[in-house]
């Protein structure tokens, strides 16, 4: 695993951190596709039921993040993903807190843990990898602003555990107790963030969407963009990507 997340990547830290070999697991968000989650549910095939901020599908078993470039940039090598001076691979995060600043601006309909490995990046608030496969994951209740959804609550989260061969745990506090998301790369005092199952603090204190976010492009001061691939470079999945990302 490489030991920086990227520099000037929002979300992360630019400081060396240990290298580490295996995996890591970290927490992210996505939404679900209920257009193929109604047709899986009638035993039709479909490509995935789960995407990122920047659309990319997860699928089923390994997903490989995929550099797609952007604003005039190429795409990054592959044996390159991620690269340290681009957004590329799958965003995951040491804790539920520092996915929640994503899902501030970007609501999330699902919650998951994934095991993150292969080439990595390492920050001190999350990662960027270049493979990644869902471990566990959790639908929240449909608030009173979301769209309502086609197939009941209950019915939403059959599909997804069928389809990815993975628990959908009614509780976050149930999922993190069997899936423990890695805390070492977190500093001493925010390590208990990583057991915590509060998606957010109880004074939000983040800044309301600029027009970076609205455009999709990144801002330095703000990790908003980490749920997926930022744009400057994009992932095919997702993050590739599609997460993180």
């Amino acid at each position: 695993m490489s030991a920086l997340a990227g520099e000037g990547i929002p979300g992360f830290s630019g400081r060396d951190l240990p290298l580490a070999a295996g995996s890591v697991t970290a927490a992210r968000l996505w939404h679900v596709d209920m257009t193929s989650a109604e047709a899986a549910a009638d035993g039709a095939p479909v490509e995935g039921l789960l995407t990122g901020v920047f659309g990319g599908v997860w699928r089923r078993g390994e997903n490989v993040a995929v550099c797609g470039g952007g604003q005039a940039s190429p795409p990054c090598p592959q044996d390159l993903v991620p690269a340290p001076d681009c957004g590329c691979g799958f965003w995951a995060y040491w804790a539920l807190r520092y996915a929640w600043r994503c899902d501030y601006y970007w609501h999330g309909e699902v919650i998951g843990v994934i095991q993150g490995y292969g080439r990595t990046r390492i920050g001190t608030r999350g990662c960027r990898c270049g493979k990644a496969r869902i471990l566990a994951l959790h639908l929240r209740p449909a608030g009173p602003d979301d769209q309502p959804r086609g197939l009941r609550h209950r019915d939403v989260a059959e599909v997804l555990e069928s389809y990815y061969g993975v628990p959908c745990y009614p509780s976050l506090a149930e999922m993190l107790a069997a899936h423990p998301l890695t805390a070492d790369y977190l500093p001493g005092r925010q390590r208990r963030l990583a057991t915590s199952p509060a998606l957010r603090p109880r004074t939000p204190a983040l800044p309301a969407p600029v027009n970076w976010l609205l455009a999709g492009r990144r801002s330095p001061a703000t990790p908003a963009a980490s749920q997926g691939t930022p744009p400057g470079r994009r992932t095919e999945n997702d993050e590739s990507g599609r997460q993180a990302s």
